[in-house]
């Protein structure tokens, strides 16, 4: 009897069970999986997208580059900056209403303010005048396009208003 219980200590010092399996490796490996479950589901909530690659600012610039330019070219990129198609405006119509804008407008993107998937982007327009030069300021609404991760100008102001950032003051 005395056989048998230093073999059964042996046996538990050894880390093996009645059954000949390692209680010791069996539990690094209960401990090892629960670790990588613990891990696969920190990244898997925790996931955000990166940030777009350009600031609402900085679409707003190149969109009124663009459309100053007046090329055909120029024009489609300034298109692309847009939501035009998801409110069906054809570059066609686009392009139309674009060559109105006043000749010698200059905007400058000035500040943004971003909520969620709304950036309100503040613009100082600088319109030329026979009396000098002509300033005002606006905004204008980007949204974020999840499918791009770009941030699209509301050209046609069709955003929703539950979309929109409530007003400050």
């Amino acid at each position: 009897m005395i056989k048998k219980s230093i073999g059964m200590v042996k046996e538990k010092r050894m880390g093996m069970t009645k059954e000949g399996g390692n209680t010791a490796l069996v539990s690094l490996v209960k401990k090892f999986s629960l670790v990588l479950l613990l891990v696969l589901l920190s990244i898997g909530c925790s996931r955000t997208s990166a940030p777009p690659k350009e600031t609402p600012e900085a679409v707003v610039t190149k969109f009124y580059e663009f459309t100053g330019t007046g090329g055909t070219r120029a024009i489609s990129e300034a298109y692309r900056l847009t939501n035009a198609k998801d409110v069906r405006l054809t570059e066609d119509r686009f392009r139309d209403i674009v060559k109105r804008y006043p000749e010698g407008m200059k905007v400058k993107a000035l500040k943004s303010d971003i909520e969620k998937d709304v950036a309100k982007v503040t613009i100082e327009m600088i319109l030329p005048s026979s009396f000098g030069e002509y300033k005002t300021e606006s905004y204008i609404y980007l949204k974020l396009d999840k499918q791009t991760n770009n941030w699209k100008i509301d050209f046609t102001g069709e955003l929703d208003k539950e979309d929109l950032p409530p007003q400050k003051g």
